[in-house]
């Protein structure tokens, strides 16, 4: 009989959990087990075999960059293939256990949680990263430089029947305003849709959806009158071709997002790794990567924001407990994980 899943409660016994990820010692001579440095990184020694990861556009980036790492690791003997079919395909793989890790825009839904439980799939959810959803303008858009999230409700709302950016604020001129997005299989259209709109999944009817982001950007950057909304990672890559709005005055950095002054856009990316696949040495050793020094460098090559040390610190003791389930289940836009991870 298959365990049941939990909403976990966030309660660590931190120092014994935090022993299990770094104490160091060597794995008995002839195992094809990783070891760890005190430092929680993974030695990768004497690893081979497979780890499938598919789900999210948006943390692909960052899985990308800790796959290469870690076959350089591994010597080329573990193959680590990474997909982007979008958060909403990801967890339907991972629900009928075809992947060892789905990559995820936003907290597993209660939907997603229900029938995972039913096929008696456990997860271990790890944060990895902070994002801000950045709603982007052309650059040659030089009235709108700040905008609220009423305003972003005014345009995007599925009532909305706004065509000129004049509907949106009556300083703005009357040009012709032109919306563009991710599709509705993406983590970054429900948390947008739920942040600005109050429900996810509830947008306008008249804009332009594009599986690819690069495509986003792209028509952005060709349409003087184009609005988006994409990952930080997207904008950050792309500054010379788009502008990012600021919202309520703050807009989307390092700073803003990891103290959360960016609200209610900024986010947490995770990844959620199957239970029965931390048994496999090599996904182990590679959620142990992705904790370490690799992890943080993903992170910021790929142009997202690290976690705190605090909250870090917390996940590493889940993570070392073994602890299934979710946290998430009464997380908000415009939460901060500290609020979940350090909750006493």
């Amino acid at each position: 009989m298959s365990k049941k899943l939990t909403w976990v409660l966030p309660t660590f016994i931190i120092g014994a959990a935090m022993a299990l990820i770094g104490c160091g010692n060597p794995a008995p001579e002839g195992t094809n087990a990783p070891t760890t440095t005190t430092g929680g990184t993974a030695r990768t020694t004497g690893l081979s075999g497979e780890i499938s990861i598919d789900g999210s556009t948006t943390v692909a980036p960052i899985a990308t960059l800790l796959a290469e790492d870690f076959k350089k690791e591994t010597e080329g003997k573990v193959t680590v293939t990474v997909n982007k079919s979008g958060t909403g395909s990801g967890f339907k793989k991972f629900m009928d256990g075809k992947l060892d890790i789905a990559t995820a825009s936003r907290p597993v839904k209660d939907d997603e949680f229900k029938s995972l439980e039913a096929k008696g799939i456990e997860f271990i959810e790890i944060p990895i990263a902070y994002d801000g959803v950045s709603v982007i303008v052309n650059p040659e858009n030089k009235w709108a430089t700040d905008i609220t999230p009423g305003e972003l409700k005014t345009a995007w709302s599925k009532d909305s029947t706004v065509t000129t950016w004049d509907q949106i604020n009556a300083k703005f001129p009357k040009e012709k305003i032109t919306f563009y997005g991710p599709t509705d299989n993406h983590g970054t259209y429900e948390y947008f849709t739920e942040a600005i709109n109050g429900k996810k999944n509830e947008i306008r009817k008249e804009y332009q959806p594009n599986q690819e982001y690069t495509a986003i950007v792209s028509a952005v950057a060709g349409d003087k009158g184009g609005m988006a909304f994409v990952g930080y990672n997207y904008y950050a890559e792309n500054m010379t071709k788009v502008k990012a709005l600021t919202v309520n005055g703050i807009g989307p950095d390092e700073k803003t997002i990891a103290d959360g002054t960016y609200k209610p856009l900024s986010r947490p990316l995770f990844i959620y790794v199957n239970k029965k696949s931390m048994d496999k040495p090599q996904v182990k050793a590679f959620v142990e990567f992705a904790l370490g020094d690799k992890g943080k460098a993903a992170v910021t090559e790929s142009k997202y924001v690290l976690l705190g040390d605090d909250v870090m610190m917390q996940i590493k003791a889940h993570v070392a407990a073994g602890t299934a389930g979710t946290m998430m289940k009464d997380f908000k836009p415009g939460m901060k994980l500290s609020d979940v991870y350090t909750k006493k």
